[in-house]
């Protein structure tokens, strides 16, 4: 549970925790990040969002990015309040979101049809999903934390992506991989009472070939593997990483 505190203090210690409250921001185009972001959308110079605090005030999205390419930036921020998702990126690349806390919204975080995406030291609490992935390739979650929703992490036909150094507690369901979700990594996580600690139909790696996943409740025998559906984990972990 140390992301969770951590998350919890960086919003009392950072300057943006004092940021003014602002409504939902919408951006559905490169066009609509001119005069709001900082930076020109380059790799040298991505545009960059930082320091905001949204109330979505029961619309469906507090912060919506869509048809991005162009690298963007998004950080330091807190958004809660969302009928559908806290964040929805949809069709994005070159997109990174760090140091956030989403609550109060149907889902945390929505990814779709998207590509190399990072999602880091993100903290997801009082959300029915925390966070989403669907038919997307080369995201990066890491740093997360999500808590008490039902579904943690859910990936739907999603490849080549990767979830490490992150903490799923006590949802319904820590981690989902389905509908032909194949070739990604989930290594050196803690999963800690969760009801079904995660579920795969088969193609993913949990572990990094030297390192595997600390699964609460499973004591493992010396060489014994953590099976997770048609997938295992073969270096489980004794003690939290």
């Amino acid at each position: 549970m140390r992301l969770v505190v951590l998350g919890i203090v960086a919003l009392a210690v950072l300057g943006w925790a004092e940021s003014p409250i602002r409504g939902p921001i919408h951006i559905n185009s490169v066009e609509d990040l001119l005069g709001l972001a900082s930076g020109f959308g380059t790799v040298a110079s991505p545009f960059v969002l930082e320091e905001l605090r949204v109330d979505a005030a029961g619309e469906p999205f507090g912060i919506l990015i869509a048809n991005v390419h162009a690298p963007l930036v998004i950080r330091n921020i807190e958004v809660y309040g969302a009928t559908v998702a806290a964040i929805r990126l949809q069709n994005v690349q070159n997109l990174h979101i760090e140091n956030a806390v989403v609550y109060g919204s149907l889902t945390g975080v929505l990814l779709s049809g998207s590509k190399d995406v990072a999602l880091r030291n993100i903290t997801v609490k009082n959300c029915a999903d925390g966070i989403r992935v669907m038919f997307s390739e080369g995201v990066v979650i890491e740093g997360v934390s999500v808590a008490k929703a039902e579904v943690g992490i859910w990936f739907q036909g999603v490849r080549l992506s990767r979830v490490m150094n992150s903490v799923i507690a006590e949802c319904s369901l820590g981690l989902l991989f389905e509908l032909e979700s194949r070739g990604n990594v989930v290594a050196r996580n803690s999963f800690l009472k969760n009801r079904i600690h995660a579920q795969s139909d088969g193609g993913n790696q949990f572990d990094d070939g030297e390192c595997g996943n600390f699964w609460e409740g499973f004591v493992a025998k010396e060489g014994e593997a953590y099976v997770i559906g048609a997938d295992f984990d073969r270096f489980p972990l004794l003690s939290p990483p």
